[in-house]
């Protein structure tokens, strides 16, 4: 017998989840989300920028740091976005000990905000203006909503699984031409490589790729969603850099992939590297370059 036979197995999974998405989708104004995040960006943020005082700059860890605006935009967002949706939780980046929690909630069938409060803080902090404030909606184990603020850069994105991606209020679908010279792919920056990312750099160049190092992640998915980059690589996993990302990535049409295990799981870490491209034969190119042995 199928599990499409079976109460609980395929058609009934899927059924519940549509039902998930859209009584979620009915409890979140996604505009409002929006207006939420735009807000804070402004407020919290972009208030700050260039205007820090020295006793507003710490390190969490060596070459990690997070400043006031990092916490201020990281309260309000958990405050305004748990109204919005009563039930739900948050996972932050400043709060690690809610992952816990949002892992029971997720468990347990309720959407969970994964929040990044200010993504880019090192670039923040030395007064560049890549660095943005990302935030994710997640149910049933899925990524369903995705909205993003740049503000020193004047770029704002929004998406839903199954209805689209937004850009400065413009539906977006970038165009892959093959006819370019070489892809043009963003690796992790070099200061926080590993020497595992090293090889997979010194690989994916050796194939002829036109190589950037990513400055911001939010704003960098921003620009893939745009078009600007084809395709990414990216060392690292953590939920509250990638999960809005890729879903703006998704609804514009793209493809993406971490390790091994060919996807992003959701809160527990997957393997890198993460693979963003345009379509799936490119990742696949892309993945065996950069990672051979799998």
């Amino acid at each position: 017998m199928s599990d499409a036979a079976v109460p609980g197995g395929v058609d009934d999974h899927v059924a519940r989840r549509e039902r998930m998405d859209d009584v979620t989708m009915s409890a979140v104004d996604s505009v409002r989300v929006a207006a939420v995040v735009e807000d804070v960006a402004r407020e919290e943020v972009l208030s700050r920028f260039r205007g820090l005082r020295p006793d507003e700059v710490r390190e969490k860890a060596p070459g990690d740091l997070v400043t006031t605006a990092d916490l201020r935009s990281e309260e309000r967002l958990v405050r305004e976005l748990s109204s919005l949706l009563p039930g739900s939780s948050c996972l932050g980046e400043e709060e690690p000990g809610s992952r816990a929690d949002a892992e029971r909630a997720l468990a347990a069938g309720k959407p969970v905000w994964i929040i990044d409060p200010l993504d880019g803080t090192s670039n923040f902090v030395r007064g560049d203006p890549r660095f943005s404030v990302v935030v994710c909606l997640a149910a049933e184990r899925r990524f369903l909503g995705a909205w993003l603020s740049a503000p020193a850069m004047g770029l704002s994105g929004r998406a839903w699984a199954g209805r689209g991606a937004w850009v400065n209020g413009s539906r977006v679908r970038p165009v892959w031409r093959r006819e370019r010279e070489s892809l043009r792919v963003v690796v992790t920056d070099a200061a926080y490589r590993t020497a595992e990312d090293d090889r997979q750099v010194s690989r994916l160049r050796r194939s002829g790729v036109a190589l950037r190092d990513c400055s911001g992640v939010g704003v960098t998915y921003l620009e893939l969603a745009l078009g600007v980059h084809d395709a990414a690589v990216f060392g690292w996993t953590t939920v509250w850099d990638h999960a809005a990302g890729l879903l703006l990535h998704a609804e514009a049409g793209g493809w993406s992939a971490a390790g091994e295990r060919g996807q992003v799981r959701l809160l527990t870490e997957a393997d890198p590297p993460v693979v963003v491209a345009p379509d799936a034969e490119v990742g696949r190119r892309l993945r065996a370059v950069a990672c051979p042995d799998r």
